[in-house]
């Protein structure tokens, strides 16, 4: 084996191209890859004897042993990694071996030692999970307007609700299912407006909606959290953009992903409207999930595409089992606003802001 530092470029994640060796088994997001990348940071001595272990491959190096890590120095911005080169000839049943043995957590803590000898503060800032006393803070004095405090206990119990975490479902692809009872009943809570849109309005905002271009919300996926953090209390489904020239297992993936967003978001207490707003290529990939009696949609308006528009008021209406369903349609124009009307959907002017009735 051979110790060297590799350009970051050659050296790729295991996503299962190797013949015979399953893709890592092994996730890290939200606060603890933040957690991962803060001790990097703060201790680049620990990278520099600790190797990732890699195999060469068809010009580059799959990850055996350190996915997290090489997750983590790419998002600092890595040029080199310092690696461990596997021999090329070496078995595909040892690399199954190392690779989950890698991920496996041999021996147990010593909570004895850990709580009195250790700073339990230190060691989550070192991201190793330790269970901590709450801080015993000083009694403000009372205010009338207490949103601050609320605020800044919100995000501890959305971490706490993160994780790697998966939902029940319905349907064999495994999308998790929305929940019957977080779902707006009707009328638009507002002020209403798009993610990433008002840069001036992060507090405040009642609902927002992800009808804009896909870079402002692509990270959500990493940090559902930072939506919750606005103070928010009723979302639309992030809408990830699916074409009819949009292969369908890369379809059903953005479609798993929007609405696992979704039901984390409810299971934190928020309202989630279904967002329909796919081509016609995945209307019935884009219904996994969403359960039979749900009453809640949105979707975008085109002037161009009624029919679009009156395809999927149906599927709200099959949905719902309702003949006038909870449907909110965002912009689009006078043609889309008339059509709109006359099925009695809620039309929503594309450049509304901060309106209050």
């Amino acid at each position: 084996m051979q110790r060297t530092k590799i350009d970051i470029q050659k050296v790729l994640p295991n996503e299962g191209q190797i013949e015979g060796l399953p893709r890592n088994p092994r996730l890290i997001k939200g606060e603890k890859f933040r957690k991962l990348c803060r001790s990097i940071q703060s201790l680049p001595e620990m990278t520099e004897a600790r190797d990732i272990l890699v195999y060469p491959h068809q010009g580059d190096y799959v990850v055996i042993g350190g996915n997290m890590r090489l997750q983590a120095y790419k998002h600092l911005g890595w040029k080199e990694v310092p690696c461990c080169v596997l021999p090329v000839d070496m078995p595909v049943e040892k690399l199954r071996q190392m690779l989950i043995q890698d991920n496996n957590p041999f021996g147990e803590n010593d909570w004895d030692a850990l709580a009195n000898e250790w700073d339990s503060e230190e060691l989550n800032d070192w991201g190793f999970d330790v269970w901590q006393e709450p801080k015993k803070e000083k009694k403000a004095q009372p205010t009338k307007d207490t949103r601050n405090e609320t605020e800044a206990e919100k995000p501890d119990f959305f971490a706490a609700m993160l994780g790697d975490r998966i939902y029940d479902s319905d349907n064999e692809f495994d999308i998790p299912t929305l929940r019957l009872d977080r779902q707006p009943t009707s009328g638009l809570l507002l002020p209403f407006s798009g993610w990433g849109a008002d840069t001036r309005a992060k507090k405040g905002i009642s609902t927002y909606h992800f009808y804009v271009e896909d870079y402002r919300f692509t990270n959500i996926w990493n940090n559902p959290v930072s939506v919750l953090d606005s103070g928010c209390s009723e979302l639309v489904e992030p809408n990830f953009s699916l074409f009819d020239t949009t292969p369908i297992a890369y379809g059903l993936q953005q479609i798993y992903m929007k609405r696992w967003i979704a039901r984390f978001w409810q299971e934190c207490g928020a309202k989630v409207y279904a967002d329909l707003n796919v081509s016609q290529k995945f209307y019935k990939y884009n219904r996994l999930g969403i359960p039979d009696g749900y009453n809640a949609f949105a979707t975008r308006g085109y002037a161009d595409r009624l029919e679009y528009l009156k395809m999927e008021i149906q599927i709200a209406r099959e949905i719902s089992g309702l003949d006038n369903p909870n449907m909110i349609v965002y912009g689009g124009g006078e043609k889309i606003k008339e059509l709109c009307t006359k099925n009695n959907v809620l039309y929503v002017e594309q450049f509304i802001r901060n309106r209050i009735k």
